[in-house]
């Protein structure tokens, strides 16, 4: 068994270049691309989100999460509803024009895994899955605790 990082890190640099280009071609009529389609997935899915349940899920930082929601508010793809209750929430929805878009992603994600997955066996998918989301565990424990110790500082 391997014991060295440079492998798997190469190969994970790897996809993830190869992902994005894939979701940005499949994406470009839509005005976005990689980086916007997490949210307008996630607000397909969970109509009235707040931006911190989707920054959770997603699991990017304040700012990250801002820029997103600006360029996706400029191109008339998420409307911001304050809470009725408490005026400091914020829900999400996305607009009518995005509902073709956040199809495509569906649709994208569908492809995508077909081809990646193609010759490789379910259990096998299911372990490597399975085994990238602890790395992504083990991983997040190690970076956010870094930032929250620097901003203590």
């Amino acid at each position: 068994m391997k014991t060295c990082f440079p492998d798997l890190g190469r190969y994970s640099s790897i996809f993830d270049r190869l992902m994005r280009m894939y979701y940005d071609r499949g994406l470009s009529e839509y005005e976005i691309g990689w980086g916007q389609q997490f949210y307008v997935e996630y607000i397909y899915d969970h109509p009235g989100a707040t931006p911190q349940e989707m920054a959770s899920y997603i699991r990017v930082d304040k700012a990250t999460l801002t820029k997103s929601m600006k360029k996706l508010s400029e191109i008339g793809y998420i409307h911001i509803a304050v809470d009725e209750k408490d005026r400091r929430i914020r829900h999400l929805y996305l607009t009518e024009a995005a509902v073709p878009a956040a199809e495509q992603i569906k649709k994208i994600h569908g492809e995508f895994y077909r081809d990646f997955s193609a010759d490789i066996l379910p259990q096998d998918l299911e372990l490597t899955e399975k085994t990238l989301q602890k790395m992504a565990d083990n991983i997040n424990r190690r970076v956010w605790h870094r930032m929250e110790v620097s901003h203590e500082k």
